[in-house]
Protein backbone atom coordinates (compact mmCIF):
# COMPACT_ATOMS: atom_id res chain seq x y z
CA UNK A 1 0.00 0.00 0.00
CA UNK A 2 2.84 2.43 1.05
CA UNK A 3 3.94 2.09 -2.91
CA UNK A 4 0.59 3.92 -4.00
CA UNK A 5 0.23 7.30 -5.41
CA UNK A 6 -3.03 8.18 -3.93
CA UNK A 7 -2.23 12.05 -4.78
CA UNK A 8 -1.95 10.36 -8.43
CA UNK A 9 -4.87 8.60 -8.27
CA UNK A 10 -7.31 11.35 -6.76
CA UNK A 11 -6.02 13.31 -9.61
CA UNK A 12 -6.91 10.92 -12.64
CA UNK A 13 -10.01 10.45 -10.84
CA UNK A 14 -10.76 14.20 -11.16
CA UNK A 15 -9.69 14.03 -14.95
CA UNK A 16 -11.98 10.98 -15.62
CA UNK A 17 -14.59 13.70 -16.27
CA UNK A 18 -13.19 15.85 -18.73
CA UNK A 19 -11.28 13.44 -20.70
CA UNK A 20 -12.93 9.79 -19.91
CA UNK A 21 -11.26 7.90 -22.68
CA UNK A 22 -7.68 9.70 -22.16
CA UNK A 23 -8.38 8.28 -18.41
CA UNK A 24 -9.10 4.79 -19.74
CA UNK A 25 -6.04 4.29 -21.52
CA UNK A 26 -3.91 5.01 -18.75
CA UNK A 27 -6.05 2.57 -16.75
CA UNK A 28 -6.03 -0.40 -18.94
CA UNK A 29 -1.67 0.28 -19.18
CA UNK A 30 -2.24 -0.70 -15.87
CA UNK A 31 -1.23 -4.70 -15.79
CA UNK A 32 -1.45 -7.00 -12.79
CA UNK A 33 -2.64 -10.55 -12.60
CA UNK A 34 -6.43 -11.12 -12.72
CA UNK A 35 -6.61 -12.41 -8.66
CA UNK A 36 -5.03 -9.21 -8.21
CA UNK A 37 -7.79 -7.24 -9.83
CA UNK A 38 -10.41 -9.55 -8.40
CA UNK A 39 -9.35 -8.57 -5.08
CA UNK A 40 -9.06 -4.64 -5.54
CA UNK A 41 -12.52 -4.87 -6.88
CA UNK A 42 -13.28 -7.11 -3.77
CA UNK A 43 -11.67 -4.59 -1.49
CA UNK A 44 -13.51 -1.59 -3.17
CA UNK A 45 -16.38 -2.93 -2.81
CA UNK A 46 -16.41 -3.82 0.70
CA UNK A 47 -15.51 -0.20 1.57
CA UNK A 48 -18.40 0.81 -0.61
CA UNK A 49 -20.87 -1.46 2.06
CA UNK A 50 -18.70 -0.22 4.97
CA UNK A 51 -19.67 3.44 3.69
CA UNK A 52 -23.39 2.37 3.38
CA UNK A 53 -23.09 0.99 6.90
CA UNK A 54 -21.96 4.31 8.06
CA UNK A 55 -24.32 6.39 6.33
CA UNK A 56 -27.16 4.45 7.60
CA UNK A 57 -25.99 4.68 11.00
CA UNK A 58 -25.97 8.63 10.73
CA UNK A 59 -29.20 8.66 8.42
CA UNK A 60 -31.07 5.19 9.82
CA UNK A 61 -33.74 4.29 7.93
CA UNK A 62 -37.19 2.84 9.02
CA UNK A 63 -37.98 -0.19 8.25
CA UNK A 64 -41.95 -0.06 8.04
CA UNK A 65 -41.46 3.03 5.85
CA UNK A 66 -39.19 0.73 3.74
CA UNK A 67 -41.61 -2.17 3.63
CA UNK A 68 -44.33 0.16 2.52
CA UNK A 69 -41.77 1.20 -0.19
CA UNK A 70 -41.11 -1.93 -1.97
CA UNK A 71 -44.41 -4.00 -0.62
CA UNK A 72 -41.95 -6.70 1.12
CA UNK A 73 -40.88 -7.09 4.14
CA UNK A 74 -37.59 -9.37 2.89
CA UNK A 75 -36.74 -6.50 0.38
CA UNK A 76 -36.43 -3.39 3.08
CA UNK A 77 -34.52 -6.05 5.86
CA UNK A 78 -32.02 -6.63 2.68
CA UNK A 79 -31.20 -3.08 2.04
CA UNK A 80 -30.82 -2.60 5.90
CA UNK A 81 -28.26 -5.51 6.21
CA UNK A 82 -24.69 -4.59 5.49
CA UNK A 83 -23.99 -8.31 4.38
CA UNK A 84 -27.05 -8.50 1.78
CA UNK A 85 -26.33 -5.33 0.77
CA UNK A 86 -22.57 -6.59 0.31
CA UNK A 87 -23.92 -9.46 -1.84
CA UNK A 88 -25.77 -7.21 -3.82
CA UNK A 89 -23.20 -5.35 -5.05
CA UNK A 90 -20.44 -7.91 -5.03
CA UNK A 91 -22.88 -10.15 -7.74
CA UNK A 92 -23.91 -7.05 -9.64
CA UNK A 93 -20.40 -6.01 -9.81
CA UNK A 94 -19.71 -9.59 -11.42
CA UNK A 95 -22.10 -9.75 -13.33
CA UNK A 96 -21.17 -6.25 -14.93
CA UNK A 97 -17.90 -7.14 -15.78
CA UNK A 98 -18.98 -10.29 -17.54
CA UNK A 99 -22.04 -8.16 -19.67
CA UNK A 100 -19.41 -5.69 -20.46
CA UNK A 101 -16.79 -7.99 -21.69
CA UNK A 102 -19.46 -10.57 -23.75
CA UNK A 103 -22.29 -8.08 -25.10
CA UNK A 104 -19.08 -5.46 -26.16
CA UNK A 105 -17.44 -9.06 -28.20
CA UNK A 106 -20.12 -9.68 -29.61
CA UNK A 107 -21.26 -6.18 -30.75
CA UNK A 108 -17.66 -6.36 -32.37
CA UNK A 109 -15.68 -5.47 -30.08
CA UNK A 110 -12.01 -6.46 -29.27
CA UNK A 111 -11.65 -5.52 -25.02
CA UNK A 112 -10.30 -8.16 -23.13
CA UNK A 113 -11.97 -9.54 -19.94
CA UNK A 114 -9.13 -7.81 -17.99
CA UNK A 115 -10.08 -4.43 -19.28
CA UNK A 116 -13.84 -4.92 -18.55
CA UNK A 117 -12.55 -5.81 -15.01
CA UNK A 118 -10.28 -2.71 -15.08
CA UNK A 119 -13.11 -0.26 -16.29
CA UNK A 120 -15.54 -1.43 -12.70
CA UNK A 121 -12.57 -1.24 -10.90
CA UNK A 122 -12.18 2.33 -11.77
CA UNK A 123 -15.74 3.66 -12.36
CA UNK A 124 -16.20 2.12 -8.74
CA UNK A 125 -13.56 3.95 -7.76
CA UNK A 126 -14.47 6.89 -8.83
CA UNK A 127 -17.92 6.53 -7.41
CA UNK A 128 -16.74 6.18 -3.62
CA UNK A 129 -14.87 9.24 -3.58
CA UNK A 130 -17.92 11.19 -4.68
CA UNK A 131 -19.99 8.63 -2.35
CA UNK A 132 -18.07 9.58 0.70
CA UNK A 133 -18.25 13.67 -0.47
CA UNK A 134 -22.35 13.48 -0.68
CA UNK A 135 -21.93 11.76 2.82
CA UNK A 136 -19.92 14.76 4.82
CA UNK A 137 -22.13 17.23 2.19
CA UNK A 138 -25.44 15.29 3.88
CA UNK A 139 -24.15 16.69 7.01
CA UNK A 140 -23.82 20.36 6.35
CA UNK A 141 -25.47 20.93 2.84
CA UNK A 142 -28.63 18.09 2.76
CA UNK A 143 -29.36 20.09 -0.48
CA UNK A 144 -26.27 20.40 -2.28
CA UNK A 145 -25.30 16.42 -1.27
CA UNK A 146 -28.51 15.83 -3.19
CA UNK A 147 -28.00 17.45 -6.32
CA UNK A 148 -24.31 15.91 -6.18
CA UNK A 149 -26.23 11.96 -5.52
CA UNK A 150 -28.36 12.85 -8.94
CA UNK A 151 -24.99 13.83 -10.99
CA UNK A 152 -22.91 11.33 -9.94
CA UNK A 153 -25.18 8.70 -10.77
CA UNK A 154 -25.77 10.38 -14.36
CA UNK A 155 -22.15 10.06 -14.63
CA UNK A 156 -21.97 6.86 -14.29
CA UNK A 157 -23.74 6.15 -17.32
CA UNK A 158 -21.79 8.90 -18.85
CA UNK A 159 -17.79 7.04 -17.58
CA UNK A 160 -19.36 3.63 -18.13
CA UNK A 161 -20.10 4.84 -21.79
CA UNK A 162 -16.61 6.51 -22.67
CA UNK A 163 -14.83 3.03 -21.31
CA UNK A 164 -16.28 0.62 -23.21
CA UNK A 165 -16.03 2.44 -26.25
CA UNK A 166 -12.25 2.72 -25.58
CA UNK A 167 -12.02 -0.49 -24.29
CA UNK A 168 -13.61 -2.31 -27.46
CA UNK A 169 -12.78 0.47 -29.95
CA UNK A 170 -16.37 1.97 -30.88
CA UNK A 171 -16.10 5.35 -32.13
CA UNK A 172 -19.56 6.53 -30.47
CA UNK A 173 -19.46 6.50 -26.55
CA UNK A 174 -23.52 7.81 -27.16
CA UNK A 175 -24.22 4.25 -29.25
CA UNK A 176 -22.73 2.57 -25.96
CA UNK A 177 -24.64 4.82 -23.99
CA UNK A 178 -27.84 3.44 -25.33
CA UNK A 179 -27.00 -0.27 -25.47
CA UNK A 180 -26.33 0.08 -21.96
CA UNK A 181 -29.57 1.50 -21.46
CA UNK A 182 -31.49 -0.99 -23.32
CA UNK A 183 -29.64 -3.95 -21.27
CA UNK A 184 -30.31 -2.50 -18.30
CA UNK A 185 -34.34 -2.45 -19.08
CA UNK A 186 -33.70 -6.21 -20.48
CA UNK A 187 -32.16 -7.05 -16.73
CA UNK A 188 -35.12 -5.30 -14.88
CA UNK A 189 -37.80 -6.88 -16.86
CA UNK A 190 -35.97 -10.07 -16.24
CA UNK A 191 -35.49 -9.58 -12.86
CA UNK A 192 -39.26 -8.72 -11.99
CA UNK A 193 -40.41 -11.70 -13.85
CA UNK A 194 -38.30 -13.93 -12.13
CA UNK A 195 -39.40 -11.82 -8.52
CA UNK A 196 -42.72 -12.15 -9.50
CA UNK A 197 -42.13 -16.35 -10.21
CA UNK A 198 -40.84 -16.31 -6.60
CA UNK A 199 -43.68 -14.18 -5.12
CA UNK A 200 -41.75 -10.84 -4.36
CA UNK A 201 -43.58 -8.21 -4.90
CA UNK A 202 -47.07 -8.68 -3.44
CA UNK A 203 -50.44 -9.31 -4.59
CA UNK A 204 -52.80 -6.89 -6.09
CA UNK A 205 -55.89 -6.61 -3.56
CA UNK A 206 -59.09 -6.01 -5.46
CA UNK A 207 -60.77 -2.38 -5.41
CA UNK A 208 -63.29 -0.89 -2.95
CA UNK A 209 -66.16 -2.38 -6.01
CA UNK A 210 -64.05 -5.01 -6.68
CA UNK A 211 -65.00 -9.19 -5.30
Amino acid sequence: MKDIDWGYLFGMALQTVPEPRKVARDVFAFRAPRPVLWTILALELVSVAFLKVISSILFPLDRDELTAMFGEEVMATAILDPIAIGLILAAGAVAAVWMIYAIGRRAGGHGSFDQALLTMIWLVFVLLNLQLIIVVLTLFAPGLALLLAVLSFAMSFWLASHFIAEMHGFSSAGVVFVGILMVLLVVAVALSFVLALLGFGGAVEPGPGGA
